[in-house]
Order: structure tokens, then C-alpha cells, then sequence
């Protein structure tokens, strides 16, 4: 049987979000994939990644290149090179665009 890398999975999935930063807005909350800024390993693509992703245990986003962390400790990590799209999301993201992907705070007040 042929295994599909782990990194052409990647580039598909990142590529599927869309187009362009706007797009990719768009598109995350469908899966409730929300995060945090100025997180790596938490941004809205990170939590994306690792949520639909084989075999994935976390997933660090940069502004250019991301890096998969397999579930298995004896596969080496696997660096993927953002489309522009998403490094324009990212970049947005980061400098206070698209506040509806912010996950809640895990100690936010509860509401009454």
C-alpha cells in the first residue's frame, strides 16, 4: 500500500483554506479551529493542522514555514513552507486582524 506523506497532507490541507487571509478567515471557523496571537503553537493554522492531520502531536507556525511534530518520537519533525496566503494570514492574524478567531480564554470569568 502507498503512504501519502505527511508533508504533501500539509500543503493540500493549506492550500484548501483559501486563496487569500480573507478567505482563510472565513473558512477556519467552520471547524471551530480558533487560537491565539503571537502563539506558534497555537494559532488558528496550528490548531487547524494538528486537528486534521494523521499522526500529528503539534504543529508550530512561523511567519514563513511551519514545522509538523509526528506523534511518533522516531519520525523526525517535517518543515513546510507556507503558501502566501497563509503566511498573509498569519501576518494579519498576528498585528490584530480577524478578532472572531480568537480562541476564549481558558480563565475567563464565567458567565452568569
Amino acid at each position: 500500500m502507498f503512504e501519502i506523506p505527511l508533508e504533501h497532507h500539509a500543503k493540500v490541507a493549506l492550500h484548501v483554506l483559501g486563496d487569500n487571509a480573507e478567505d482563510i478567515a472565513e473558512t477556519l471557523p467552520n471547524g471551530n479551529w480558533l487560537g491565539r496571537r503571537h502563539n506558534s503553537g497555537a494559532c488558528p493554522i496550528a490548531v487547524f493542522l494538528t486537528a486534521i492531520l494523521p499522526g500529528v502531536r503539534g504543529v508550530v507556525v512561523g511567519s514563513n514555514q511551519l514545522t509538523i511534530h509526528p506523534v511518533d518520537d522516531n519520525e523526525p519533525d517535517i518543515d513546510v513552507d507556507l503558501p502566501p496566503a497563509v503566511a498573509g494570514f498569519v501576518l494579519a492574524f498576528d498585528i490584530g486582524a480577524f478578532p472572531e478567531l480568537i480562541a476564549p480564554s481558558d480563565d475567563a470569568e464565567p458567565e452568569i
